[in-house]
């Protein structure tokens, strides 16, 4: 008896939130039909897009917010202006532009707080929670969804709390803290009774069946999922009834209700088509398709499959291209933040400058007046420490070049033990080429046995054939040939000293090569080891001004440390650790860019300053000289003219970024 009141209640809950929907805008549009004021055509817009189109059409609900934004900018509504903005961040955080989401929300935060507008300070806080809730930053989620849920409590923004109450649960849901998200979902529903808030009670309905479907309590799971269906307000918001739809089908599957699994699933994949979200339509073509496995109807299953990889395609990139705004937005905030502090440096240097000035010229003075005073004993001391000085500057200048030559000398020997460590690689990869040169010559020879055979026979097209047959076979020689060269040249170019000279490259060429080289270095001392080498290479990039020496030994370096990088991380990772080596070029701004990223055990925070140092090292004593990183800086920076760069997460990864400038 109670479930069917709350059923009903909700039905009629949903019936009085269009209706009140309905006449708010009809409200509006009739004002502003009789006033014609471009403050309540603002208003209008934004009710449209906030409350109409918001769950039923995304480009008609952005489009309107979009002409809001214009027209507060266009008449100084600063109110329509924020308020529009947060609009446009909620969109772009549907539609999954979580970098431009974020973008927007930091630009907008500040002025809603400067015009004290609690709603669009609300919706910033929410906004972020829920980005870095999709970018798996669990603690900055909770942190601004409490900032949500602080803020509307204080000012008591009732229909804003349950929004704030539900999300503080899921997060907890998503990471198994049962107790603290029933705590959140169950003061959003009871809220949102007391004071008769309809419009987002389904949300914390859905969310009370994900927790018993956690929990293992499948049928009670799907009786609130039904709730939360019924309580969507004119059943067309299609991401919702997909999420809910799909949950149900899940439920009856650990059920092993076959049927309804697959006729709920069904349900749910229609609705993702209708709301054109590849991510639902992914999770629910994976639920068919592994039902039907299990029911052996592998065409079904193949047809499912198929288009569940589609969806995965697109959604695959999708990401990438957000991962990659992402990383350029965070860079260009680090870079924001980075400049700030050099200038607060710069003031603080200057401050601590002038009070030393002063400082001197307060001694100077001083000394001045002693000076004048006993100036032949100053003069006679001042010629004897002139001498000592003297004395000191010539013994600097030979301690100098002893150090310049021991530097080279240190620069020497550690390219022939990088050339060591390469002959196993360089042999492993010069046999290849060697291989088809020796393979192709024995075949030749055969073939022109033939072809005298068929000349003497007469058989004249037979011979031209065999003939055409031999000349590819020739250009296949020459081809790998060449190439056996190009490593044997690479490794003398390698060996002998640097003369500075520079010639145009093709950094694709030289940095495939060196991959490869690195690789089967490593694996000629440990043959158990094994990564997934990956290339990104721009097929336009053009040849480049380089000293190739130079550029290939920075190559060398940072695929070695990448490589050692990984290989550490596989001694103490779980065995579904997968090795990843990554190189990307690419054309940017008048620079050739050279990416060298690894998923390995990553660079701690403390030390990161400090990788480029001379001689400082994170290998174990005899493992490394300390020299590598230090000689690509200044090959990079002082040899080209260009930048490096470093991006890392300890335990994750690191990026190496090499920009090399060309005319």
């Amino acid at each position: 008896m109670r479930k069917t009141l709350l059923f009903i209640w909700l039905l009629i809950a949903c019936c009085h939130l269009a209706i009140a929907q309905k006449n708010k805008v009809d409200s509006l549009t009739a004002a502003y039909k009789k006033t014609k004021q471009d403050t309540t055509l603002v208003q209008l817009l934004q009710e449209k897009s906030g409350k109409v189109y918001l769950t039923t059409n995304r480009d008609s609900g952005m489009l309107c917010a979009r002409q809001s934004l214009a027209l507060s900018r266009k008449i100084h509504f600063e109110k329509g202006e924020v308020r529009a903005l947060s609009l446009i961040a909620t969109y772009l955080n549907r539609d999954g532009d979580l970098p431009g989401s974020l973008k927007i929300t930091f630009e907008t935060l500040p002025k809603a707080k400067e015009i004290n507008d609690i709603r669009a300070i609300m919706s910033c806080y929410n906004t972020l929670g829920l980005t870095y809730s999709a970018l798996k930053d669990y603690q900055k989620a909770l942190d601004n969804f409490y900032e949500f849920k602080n803020i509307g409590e204080k000012n008591h923004v009732s229909d804003l709390l349950v929004v704030a109450y539900n999300n503080i649960g899921r997060e907890y849901i998503d990471h198994n803290k049962f107790d603290s998200a029933y705590y959140f979902i169950k003061k959003a529903y009871d809220f949102s009774l007391k004071n008769k808030i309809t419009k987002d009670i389904g949300y914390p309905v859905r969310s009370f069946g994900i927790i018993q479907f956690k929990k293992g309590n499948y049928r009670g799971a799907i009786d609130f999922y039904n709730k939360s269906i019924k309580s969507i307000p004119g059943r067309d918001n299609h991401y919702l009834l997909s999420e809910d739809y799909r949950r149900i089908a899940e439920a009856y599957q650990r059920e092993n209700k076959i049927d309804s699994c697959i006729y709920y699933a069904k349900q749910a994949l229609e609705q993702a088509k209708l709301d054109k979200n590849p991510e639902q339509v992914m999770r629910a073509t994976t639920l068919l398709t592994d039902v039907y496995k299990s029911k052996s109807d592998f065409k079904e299953a193949f047809s499912y499959q198929q288009i569940m990889l589609n969806a995965k395609d697109s959604l695959f990139s999708q990401q990438k291209s957000l991962q990659i705004q992402n990383l350029t937005f965070n860079e260009e905030q680090h870079r924001h933040e980075i400049e700030s502090a050099k200038i607060a440096y710069q003031n603080k240097v200057r401050f601590y400058a002038l009070l030393s000035i002063l400082g001197v010229l307060i001694l100077i003075a001083f000394i001045l007046l002693y000076a004048n005073q006993k100036r032949k004993k100053a003069n006679d001391l001042l010629h004897h420490r002139n001498e000592e000085i003297e004395i000191q500057r010539k013994s600097l200048e030979k301690t100098l070049e002893k150090l310049k030559t021991a530097q080279n000398q240190l620069i020497q020997s550690e390219k022939m033990a990088s050339l060591g460590e390469l002959t196993a690689g360089i042999a492993h990869e010069i046999q290849n080429p060697l291989n088809f040169v020796n393979n192709f010559s024995e075949v030749n020879t055969e073939m022109i046995d033939e072809l005298e055979a068929e000349i003497n026979a007469g058989n004249i097209s037979e011979a031209l054939s065999i003939s055409a047959d031999i000349k590819e076979n020739e250009k296949k020689i020459n081809h790998h040939g060449k190439r056996a060269d190009f490593i044997v040249k690479g490794m003398l170019l390698h060996s002998r000293k640097n003369t500075g000279e520079k010639q145009l490259t093709n950094i694709n060429v030289l940095a495939d090569e060196f991959f490869k080289l690195s690789y089967h270095g490593l694996r000629a001392k440990d043959k158990s080891f094994n990564a997934e080498m990956i290339t990104h290479f721009d097929e336009n990039l053009p040849k480049v001004d380089v000293v190739q020496q130079d550029i290939g030994r920075v190559l060398l370096n940072l695929f070695n440390n990448a490589f050692y990088a990984v290989n550490q991380k596989q001694k103490i990772a779980s065995a579904d650790y997968k090795p990843e080596i990554t190189v990307t070029t690419s054309v940017e701004n008048n620079y050739i860019i050279i990416r060298v990223k690894d998923n390995g055990v990553g660079i701690s925070d403390n030390i990161k300053d400090k990788i480029m140092q001379p001689f400082f090292t994170t290998k174990p004593t005899g493992e490394g000289t300390g020299l590598g990183l230090s000689l690509t800086y200044d090959m990079v920076v002082k040899g080209h003219k260009g930048n490096i760069q470093v991006n890392t997460k300890e335990g994750e990864f690191t990026e190496f970024m090499i920009s090399i400038p060309f005319n």
